[in-house]
């Protein structure tokens, strides 16, 4: 058995608690990083799905209107705004979840940046 001056033993513990109280201190200001709220992310969900649903609509109308096709452009057409409600959604909870969680995305994951 060595004999280990217990000051440098006494030295060791307080270097530990004042690393593990720094690591504390970084895990808790990463925890508070500002982030969206919830009305605003369900505004811009609303947003991106009613716009699209909208103008699908407004296309299957025209279409109806110019070629004589009622109610088939209006139903093919709400359709389309449909799908592209959904898929802005996806893209826009994609944009704020990045938004919110920086260090899950980037060139350190592997993942191309979106544009």
């Amino acid at each position: 058995m060595t004999d280990q001056d217990p000051s440098s033993l006494s030295k060791r513990i307080a270097a530990a608690k004042a690393e593990h109280t720094s690591q504390r201190k970084t895990a808790k200001a990463a925890e508070q990083v500002p982030g969206v709220s919830a009305g605003a992310m369900a505004l811009r969900y609303g947003a991106e799905f009613g716009t699209s649903v909208f103008v699908g609509i407004l296309l299957g109308l025209m279409i109806d209107k110019f070629a004589g096709t009622r109610p088939w452009g209006l139903l093919i057409m709400m359709g389309f705004g449909l799908a592209a409600g959904v898929v802005g959604v996806i893209r826009a909870y994609q944009e704020l979840t990045d938004a919110a969680n920086p260090a899950n995305s980037g060139p350190e994951t592997g993942e191309k940046p979106r544009e």
